[in-house]
């Protein structure tokens, strides 16, 4: 707040290359951090390891990368960063199909509003490896593009990710074709803390490697969420979800905020084993 965001135009580092005629910027070397930028109608591709984005401002008018995001990531990158700042794909004549797209190991968005895609707010494509974390942001209005449109809140595009965690989110969905946080082709990872509501199919699903859930390596635990689904079809895709029959996926305390009933496993049907987060 009151803080005054600088130009892009002024960037001046061996690593990053500004083309100030097409509005277009590219991190070519590693370990940048581009702090306190309006980066609004600049695209934004990043080929290197350790690109950090913080404290700025970003618009999808001018969206750049192979899927058309507003940050995007090439498979030669790696450990990508996004903090403290807003994303908007659609409003201003913006027209962004993902907001993030990340086609190299590591990701990670925190304290950040992203809203307004007209696919995937966030989509993990390319090679395998890597963190995916989202965590303590709002999200807001996947899968606006029309009738045609398949959306997703984080949709995994075949890699396999080490881990996944969706920690302490709140997403809002008016409208629009999307489904939530599909958690496919992750070892393992955590679903915790977040408050959901709005116009999704489901909320949440989760597979292990070849998307599917018997391939987990480690636990995925989803507890002490909170959802509103009286405008969804429910939670959870009903192939993962309290009682299913894979051992390595834990439901505790998620709970519907309008009826008040609580979707976990059965402490008869599985030994629910300590968080990994408070």
């Amino acid at each position: 707040m009151n803080t005054l965001l600088k130009d892009p135009a002024a960037i001046s580092t061996a690593e990053v290359s500004v083309d100030v005629a097409h509005k277009s910027i590219t991190v070519n070397g590693p370990n940048v951090t581009l702090d306190g930028y309006d980066f609004s109608g600049w695209s934004f591709v990043t080929t290197a390891a350790n690109t950090r984005l913080i404290n700025s401002n970003f618009n999808g008018t001018n969206p750049g990368g192979a899927q058309s995001s507003v940050i995007s990531g090439t498979p030669s990158s790696s450990n990508l960063y996004v903090g403290y700042s807003t994303i908007d794909g659609l409003s201003g004549g913006g027209h962004a199909e993902f907001l993030i797209e990340m086609e190299g190991p590591g990701l990670t968005i925190e304290y950040s509003w992203l809203k307004n895609s007209n696919s995937d707010i966030v989509g993990r494509h390319g090679r395998d490896g890597g963190d995916i974390t989202i965590q303590f942001n709002l999200l807001q209005q996947a899968g606006m593009g029309g009738p045609k449109t398949h959306g997703d809140y984080l949709q995994v595009y075949g890699p396999t990710v080490n881990a996944t965690n969706i920690l302490h989110n709140t997403a809002v969905q008016q409208g629009g074709i999307t489904q939530g946080f599909i958690a496919d082709n992750t070892n393992y990872g955590e679903l915790a803390g977040n408050t959901l509501i709005g116009t999704v199919s489901c909320w949440m699903s989760v597979s292990g490697p070849g998307t599917d859930p018997a391939n987990l390596t480690g636990m995925f635990n989803t507890h002490d969420n909170y959802f509103d689904v009286t405008k969804a079809f429910g939670f959870n895709y009903p192939a993962v979800g309290p009682n299913d029959r894979y051992p390595k996926t834990v439901f505790t305390h998620n709970v519907n905020m309008v009826t008040g009933r609580i979707e976990q496993d059965s402490p008869r049907l599985k030994v629910t084993p300590s968080r990994s987060r408070p």
